[in-house]
């Protein structure tokens, strides 16, 4: 199998085991969403199909992004830097495996499950739009290829260059930096997302397309980066 995949496979599965922080993680953002969401869709329970697709439209894209970027950040704390805490670091620094691919395999061992509660998020969001509704209530075809192509890429950009500042500085800078690092991430979707409800961006297949090229192309920038990091400078950091 692919070492990368053999590292992300071993984060899946130590997340798994850590149930607690799961099901602390889904009731957090079932909460935060629920308060968000829920007045937003009965303001407008007698509103016609297209209002209230629009509204849909509107909160999965805050939402499910948000969300996802926050369980990343959280399940990103276990991956990386709760193993430099725990010490079980130093058994992968020890392996032969380059860095750029230790980081790629947390990562997307990160991701998958972080996109997998962003996924529970938009299921939650159709379920309450159709408890408001009186006819089949669904996402436009734009916002699901948002949902599938864009909200995975800009997920890994996060628990990416989470990791990445995680590996490279000491326990208290990174308490500082993991802070401004997520509230620069809320604040940037919360920027373009009213640009998107104040009309000066309209979601379409382009804007989509254009978003998953740049989130690719930061990701590879976010990996380049890595070139920088190297074991002895990391064992350094560790408590």
């Amino acid at each position: 199998m692919n070492p990368i995949l053999v590292v992300a496979k071993k984060e899946m599965k130590q997340i798994a085991k850590n149930r607690s922080m799961l099901i602390g993680i889904v009731l957090f953002m079932g909460v935060f969403g629920g308060m968000t969401s829920i007045g937003a869709i009965l303001s407008v329970i007698e509103g016609d199909a297209e209002s209230i697709v629009a509204l849909l439209d509107s909160l999965m894209m805050y939402l499910v992004l948000v969300l996802g970027v926050f369980s990343g950040y959280f399940l990103s704390s276990q991956a990386f830097l709760g193993e430099k805490t725990g010490g079980t670091i130093e058994t992968l620094l020890c392996s032969p495996l380059p860095l750029r691919d230790i980081w790629l395999g947390k990562v997307i061992g990160v991701m998958i499950p972080s996109y997998a509660i962003a996924l529970l998020i938009a299921g939650i969001l159709v379920a309450l739009s159709n408890t408001a509704a009186d006819f089949l209530v669904l996402p436009s075809v734009v916002m699901i290829l948002f949902i599938l192509a864009v909200v995975p890429v800009y997920i890994a950009c996060a628990v990416g260059i989470l990791g990445f500042v995680q590996l490279l500085l000491g326990m208290k800078e990174n308490q500082i930096i993991n802070i401004v690092l997520i509230i620069g991430f809320i604040a940037a979707i919360s920027v373009f997302d009213s640009f998107v409800t104040e009309g000066l961006i309209v979601m379409s297949a382009a804007v989509v397309g254009a978003m998953f090229i740049l989130g690719i192309l930061l990701l590879g920038i976010i990996g380049y980066m890595t070139r920088i990091l190297n074991r002895e400078k990391i064992v350094t950091t560790l408590p």
